[in-house]
């Protein structure tokens, strides 16, 4: 694509470097866009009010909001003004009058949580990452077989009835993952009653700026006394925007070297790289599917049945070359920078992956109310994992071979628990788990590099050349007892202990001459872990607490890390099925503070210490150059912070919220021989030092307005420059939803994200300011 197309441009004011966006026709596509959106809302609303739809006060659902408790903190329903962790709740009056796409924004807001403005839009929890973080929908983990991170994007978020976010260790409750807290969420449904039949409708339609559209439709209804049933479907897509930059290292020129130089210089940023062009528009779309029924077997006695579908693509289109040679863009070959060094073109590399992930979700849930029995089983099937890279490709719209890595899996989960009525002055609750995970890999040679259909068998049976695989199976009991000696105290002390097992490991390579697979298989392994948790906790008077805690988790290694053998690497990459978990001592301070239920204080500061901390490590050979790369057990990381929130309630219409986070965190690495590894203690920069959220809320009659903002501080190490791409800046963001109910069934909605326009990188370039117009409805 040639970059100077009429009032088709977009001049990088950091690195006066001319992309295409085409900005000015999209902007005018959204205005377009929204103007029938809204024309649609209105004639809707209109038939609606003339049809006359009549409303029986027992048909309309009634919307109920719980109280400030808590059930995940210690599976036990509690107030969270009276719970020793630190809590945060959203609901979906929270969810439905902001612009949230996926969990990630829904809980950015949050203390101690950072979300990345990049496109693919990864959170952390006091520094962690997500595979350190127990998520459960509906007490299904979602934690992927794979690398135990979550795929935000399947989540179904218009379905979401709420969400609670424990901060802190969560092992003796929750087992391994639970290192940085636990996010459950829970879905929404309605519970059969007697003598209330009907049915319940929702919807949402919203379009905006890059041709984004999130739309949703679905109903609840009681069938009679005993079923009542749901279901749901949400579609988003966006065309996306070119945020990707493709860079480039400099090499010296030699003899065998026949670089050429473009039409006009390279920008050169400060890392030294050079910047040669962009991916282009990284496009989305997400379906979603979800349906459930709940059955009343007696009184308090419950089984629903849950399932969810999710499909999620991405891939890039209209890559940007910023070379040209006279007068032609070019995607390969060798470009002078200097009349001593160049840079050598990629074209795979312009063209990025195209992805593609499909879930099923099926779970099993029995409630017994009156002796406080839940089982609640469940089974997580990724169909499809994985994405296809091109292999030889020379231009921006290479259709030719490619390889397609795909790593399916299958979770199955059991969880039993059992609270028993207060002995006096104690509460206990226990229970058992049961979970078993397995990831295949494949890797398949295609014929064109974005239809993975187009396997290519001429080589390789069914296109496969490369095989990965690897089994888990965790089996656990925990008990916890609340202990409350007089109304001024409290102790909870739990236990859990975990079996782990990991097997059936193996690597599997295509042999041409053999024309048979040559299989190793690894070693099995399992380690038994004691995870342990105290927290006391002092009411210094009616609304005020505070709580000392300290708790052991453990993070297991993924099966990637563990069992993961590539061969065909520049360099190989080595399994390592003597891979332990990492271990970490959470300590942390809170208190709890309100003042006439209009003012809410609370307080936590956290100290984590991990140790055998999982890293990956280059092995090298003796004249220095690389052998292979694995993962291994090496060095530890300490983390700490405080997290304040303050919020308070202005008036009957006014409502403010504010919440600061100061964290860090350091490596300690130890000096391995013949490999990159060296003595020494570094900060660890992916950390933000520092996370303020803020926020207004105004309701009256029919209008519900928000204005929020977020400050984040730079996440670039002391050698790496602002402002460019690579670079994780700073940035100060202001957003604002209205939302104005037009009838008893419709609301409309109108958004601005980024109001002020920053410009800033998160590795890639953000999408500035953005619009979104909709309609919600309920009837």
């Amino acid at each position: 694509m040639i970059c100077n197309i009429e009032n088709e441009w977009y001049t990088n004011r950091k690195l006066d470097v001319c992309f295409i966006v085409r900005r000015e026709v999209r902007m005018k596509q959204v205005k377009r866009n929204a103007t029938r959106l809204l024309l649609l809302s209105m004639v809707t609303v209109a038939l609606g009010s003339y049809t006359g739809y009549a409303h029986d006060a027992q048909a309309v659902e009634e919307t109920v909001t719980l109280p400030d408790v808590t059930v995940t903190a210690t599976r036990t329903l509690q107030d969270i003004s009276k719970t020793p962790s630190s809590v945060s709740v959203v609901t979906a009056r929270d969810i439905e009058n902001r612009k949230v796409d996926t969990v990630a924004d829904a809980i950015q807001l949050l203390p101690g949580v950072y979300k990345s403005q990049a496109s693919a839009g990864e959170i952390q929890i006091r520094g962690f990452d997500s595979k350190n973080i127990s998520v459960l929908v509906d007490g299904v983990p979602m934690n992927n077989s794979f690398n135990n991170k979550v795929d935000w994007e399947v989540i179904p978020v218009h379905s979401i009835d709420r969400i609670e976010l424990v901060r802190g260790a969560s092992s003796s409750l929750y087992g391994g993952k639970g290192v940085a807290g636990v996010l459950s969420i829970t879905t929404k449904q309605v519970a059969p009653k007697a003598n209330r039949q009907g049915i319940h409708w929702h919807g949402k339609v919203n379009g905006g700026t890059y041709g984004t559209w999130n739309n949703e439709l679905g109903f609840d209804a009681r069938v009679s006394d005993k079923v009542a049933i749901g279901v749901s479907a949400e579609e988003r897509r966006t065309n996306g925007f070119p945020g990707f930059f493709v860079t480039e290292k400099s090499k010296a020129i030699k003899e065998d070297v026949k670089a050429v130089s473009p039409d006009t210089p390279l920008k050169q940023l400060t890392s030294g790289k050079y910047v040669v062009g962009n991916r282009g528009d990284k496009s989305l779309h997400n379906k979603n599917l979800s349906a459930y029924i709940t059955m009343n077997l007696g009184d308090k006695e419950t089984l629903t049945y849950r399932y969810v579908y999710a499909n999620h693509k991405y891939s890039y289109h209209n890559p940007i070359s910023a070379v040209t040679v006279n007068g032609k863009t070019v995607f390969t070959g060798d470009i002078k920078v200097s009349d001593k060094k160049y840079v050598s073109l990629n074209g795979n590399s312009f063209l990025g992956h195209d992805a593609e992930r499909e879930y099923h979700s099926h779970s099993l849930q029995y409630k017994n109310e009156a002796n406080k029995l839940q089982i609640s089983l469940g089974y997580l099937d990724k169909k499809k994992d994985g994405y296809s890279v091109p292999t030889k490709a020379t231009s921006g719209d290479y259709e030719g071979p490619g390889t397609h890595s795909f790593y399916p899996g299958k979770a199955y989960n059991l969880d039993v628990q059992k609270a028993w009525k207060p002995e006096g002055k104690h509460q206990i609750v226990g229970g058992l788990n049961w979970k078993q995970e397995r990831f295949d890999q494949e890797k398949i040679s295609l014929q064109h590099w974005r239809d993975k259909n187009s396997k290519d068998t001429k080589v390789f049976p069914n296109g496969v050349s490369e095989t990965n695989t690897g089994a888990s199976r965790t089996m656990a009991v925990f008990v916890q007892d609340t202990y409350r000696p007089n109304d001024d105290w409290a102790i909870y002390a739990g236990l859990r202990l975990d079996h782990f097992k990991k097997y059936d490991g193996s690597h599997g390579e295509y042999n041409k001459k053999t024309k048979s697979y040559d299989v190793a298989h690894h070693n099995d392994g399992s380690y038994t872990e004691l995870s342990p948790k105290l927290s006391v906790e002092r009411y210094l008077d009616d609304s005020t607490n505070v709580y000392a805690s300290y708790g052991h988790s453990f993070a297991p290694p993924t099966l990637y890390q563990v069992y993961r053998f590539g061969q065909t690497s520049k360099t190989p990459i080595h399994a390592n099925p003597e891979l332990d978990p990492e271990h970490s001592d959470t300590f942390e301070l809170g208190l709890k503070k309100s003042w006439n239920e209009s003012t809410k204080l609370n307080v936590a500061a956290f100290y984590v210490n991990t140790k055998d901390k999982i890293q990956y490590v280059t092995f090298k050979k003796t004249d220095g150059t690389e052998d292979y790369k694995k993962y291994i057990n090496i060095g530890s990381e300490t983390r700490r912070g405080v997290e304040l929130e303050l919020r308070h309630k202005l008036s009957n219409k006014w409502s403010v919220f504010g919440n600061y986070t100061w964290q860090m965190g350091y490596i300690e690495s130890k000096a391995l021989a013949n490999t990159d590894q060296s003595d020494g203690k570094e900060q660890n920069f992916e950390i933000p030092r520092h996370l303020f959220h803020g926020g207004l809320e105004y309701n009256s009659g029919k209008w519900n307005v928000l204005w929020d903002m977020q400050y984040v501080r730079s996440r670039n190490s002391k050698d790496t420059a602002g402002g460019e791409p690579e670079s994780e800046d700073a940035y100060f963001l202001t957003n604002a939803s209205v939302n104005y109910k037009v009838s008893k069934e419709a609301t409309l909605q109108f958004g601005v994200q980024n109001i002020f326009n920053r410009e800033y990188y998160a590795r890639e370039a953000t999408g500035g300011r953005t619009y979104n117009v909709g309609m919600k409805f309920k009837f």
